[in-house]
């Protein structure tokens, strides 16, 4: 996967606003390049990750870990989305 691609699926996750909870964490999915990417939060700590895509061709599994700087931004996003 590009870098490009990467910074764009994340910068897609930082305006998310469905966000499910799992015991994996917060997850949501984000559409890009024609795929659904799911995008993850950590349980207790942590960065967040590309977990993997859904599209033509099927499923995949990925694990490609954001820096903290882009880490932040998705959290404000997910802890928005979920406040009662």
């Amino acid at each position: 996967m590009d870098e490009a691609t990467i910074t764009a699926i994340f910068a897609a996750a930082t305006t998310a606003t469905s966000w499910k909870r799992t015991n994996l964490g917060l997850s949501t999915e984000v559409e890009h390049g024609g795929y659904k990417w799911t995008v993850q939060l950590p349980q207790d700590s942590g960065n967040a990750y590309i977990a993997g895509s859904s599209g033509f061709g099927g499923d995949t599994c990925e694990y490609v870990e954001a820096a903290p700087v882009e880490t932040i931004p998705i959290v404000e996003a997910a802890m928005a989305a979920t406040r009662v």
